[in-house]
């Protein structure tokens, strides 16, 4: 469960990206652009935490209602397990 090998956050600037690598080569066509939130939710996923202790983790961060931010970290999740970035 998590974040699949192969794939590190990068920041540039004030932009992150999410990185895919095979053989340690990047994989530029592949590359995912996010924002900060998106960063911070990668970060947590990365470091095995679960859906529900990455909004926790978010919610310290935020100034935010429990749940827009709960669907748009599910939102996010989805989108990462789309691009093959997480698996649970």
């Amino acid at each position: 469960m998590g974040i699949n090998k192969g794939f590190f956050l990068k920041k540039v600037g004030k932009e992150y990206m999410i990185i895919p690598t095979t053989n340690s080569n990047v994989v530029m066509n592949k590359i995912f652009n996010i924002n900060e939130v998106g960063a911070d939710i990668f970060t947590c996923l990365e470091k095995g935490k679960s859906i529900d202790e990455t909004v926790s983790s978010l919610l310290k961060e935020y100034d935010v209602n429990e749940d827009t931010l709960r669907e748009d970290v599910l939102d996010f999740v989805e989108e990462l397990r789309k691009r093959g970035i997480y698996n649970d």
